[in-house]
């Protein structure tokens, strides 16, 4: 008498009806999860472990105007007509900012009446820096720019005079906008990468 249990059966492989040798059956071994294996390694399912050693990450350059604010020696000349004429400088710079829809004499006439009048033709070159900072993605806090012009409107001038000379503008008097390349004219003045301080020196 065979007195097998139930799990003795469950053990006993299938034997063939039908006189074919029997073949062994092979299990697939049960492969590590996705989970398992990437929980242990710290690394979310899904992602691709790829990582480049010794670079840094891409970083987004923060806004910054090509010269310092107190850079005015490095252009002597200019700097000489905006101490004692602001309103020439300004008329040169608002003009290319409004790409030539006025004239610089008629910029430089409106900021001499507002000064000789009330004495806060700073307000209107600092609205101007207001204006060249969203258009050539600069540093655009308002109350800075302001204050900028409040405190040393003459370097805020050779400042702003400095930034369109480097974006390719001829800023020679009497030049304006309508005698401007065709480039300047179609783009509004190249992009420039800002100032990088050099290394330390012996």
């Amino acid at each position: 008498m065979n007195s097998s249990t139930p799990n003795d059966d469950k053990n006993m492989a299938p034997q063939p009806t039908n006189g074919a040798p029997s073949q062994p059956q092979t299990v697939p071994a049960a492969a590590p999860s996705s989970s398992d294996s990437d929980s242990s390694k710290g690394v979310a399912p899904g992602s691709t472990n790829q990582y480049v050693v010794g670079v840094p990450p891409q970083q987004d350059m923060p806004p910054a105007w090509s010269t310092g604010l107190f850079e005015c020696f490095d252009d002597l000349p200019t700097f000489i007509i905006t101490a004692f004429a602001p309103c020439v400088t300004f008329g040169q710079i608002a003009e290319m900012v409004d790409r030539g829809q006025q004239s610089c004499g008629l910029y430089a006439m409106l900021h001499a009446g507002i000064m000789y009048f009330t004495g806060c033709g700073c307000l209107l070159s600092a609205y101007y820096r207001i204006k060249m900072s969203h258009l050539y993605r600069l540093p655009d806090d308002p109350l800075i720019n302001i204050l900028v012009h409040l405190i040393c409107e003459p370097c805020a001038l050779c400042q702003e005079y400095r930034e369109l000379q480097a974006r390719g503008f001829n800023m020679k008097l009497g030049v304006g906008w309508r005698n401007q390349s065709q480039e300047i004219q179609q783009t509004g003045g190249v992009m420039v990468p800002p100032k990088v301080p050099g290394g330390m020196t012996r």
